[in-house]
């Protein structure tokens, strides 16, 4: 089913999905990428992958290694370019080369992002399971609008090129999730 909630803002099949688990939440994410595992691998476990799609990051890749993230998106009131709101200190949990990549996310050692690569043909299916804390209940929508638009230049990313941010689009996908939400209460 696609739902129209605001022109321009559909969430269709690539929707994240969320369910109640003990603790909080399993929010899960699924692509299809058009490169090989190994490719999509460097974009989530090196600096310079990451900072084409997510963040700037200085990252260990192995298990215990440290994870620093520093959001670049364009100042904004909701999100001001101030160190408090825009990094992260996070932990490397697991790896295994170009099937299964976990680290905490949020500086919350109870975040925790788990990313399984499978090969499929010629390019990767990708799923993302971020497990959120019973605290962060009311930030659900913007979890969900974040993994959903970073994830949007994912696929470019392997390939170096910079994906933009966009605060218009954020704020939608937000109001789109925060309605799923509130219609599946």
């Amino acid at each position: 089913m696609t739902e129209t909630l605001e022109p321009g803002v559909r969430l269709g099949a690539d929707a994240g999905t969320w369910r109640r688990i003990d603790g909080g939440w399993e929010l899960r994410f699924e692509r299809r990428l058009r490169h090989a595992p190994e490719r999509v691998w460097k974009a989530l476990t090196t600096g310079e992958g990451l900072a084409c799609w997510l963040a700037e990051a200085d990252i260990e890749p192995v298990p215990g290694g440290r994870m620093e993230l520093n959001f670049r998106q364009p100042d904004h009131d909701f999100m001001p370019d101030i160190p408090e709101k825009r990094r992260q200190s996070n932990e490397v949990l697991t790896v295994q080369p170009f099937t299964r990549f976990e680290h905490t996310f949020g500086s919350n050692p109870d975040s925790v992002v788990s990313w399984r690569l499978e090969p499929d043909g010629n390019g990767t299916h990708l799923t993302l399971v971020h497990r959120v804390p019973e605290s962060w209940e009311g930030a659900r929508s913007n979890v969900l609008s974040g993994w959903h638009h970073h994830m949007e230049g994912l696929d470019d990313a392997v390939l170096g090129v910079r994906h933009p941010w966009s605060w218009d689009r954020w704020f939608a996908l937000r109001d789109a999730y925060a309605a799923r939400l509130e219609s599946a209460a």
